[in-house]
């Protein structure tokens, strides 16, 4: 059987989507959008994996975010958050320390 083949991605961000959060499927809707919108797809240097995740065990501080393979998480995340992120980290490889509240 052949081997399943992963498109290449620099990145790879995973919000919560569990109920803690608020069940977060719009947040998600918007960074997928402005990933894309950011060009971030397969292809391009910077590519970012999305994906959604259930419960990320730190409910407090929601909705988060972890991003690999810096290994950042983020929390207190809103469209703004979404779009720093996106433009400072993806594109700048810089963390948005503002909304960062561990690092591997």
């Amino acid at each position: 059987m052949p081997k399943p083949m992963m498109m290449p991605y620099k990145r790879h961000a995973i919000m919560c989507c569990g109920k803690s959060c608020g069940e977060n499927l719009p947040l998600l809707n918007y960074l997928k959008e402005k990933v894309a919108a950011a060009g971030l797809i397969v292809g391009d240097p910077d590519a970012v994996r999305v994906n959604r995740a259930g419960c990320l065990g730190v409910c407090a501080e929601g909705p988060i975010m972890v991003v690999y393979p810096e290994g950042v998480w983020y929390c207190n995340l809103n469209q703004s958050a979404i779009d720093r992120i996106i433009d400072e980290h993806f594109r700048g490889g810089k963390v948005v320390e503002e909304f960062a509240f561990y690092k591997m």
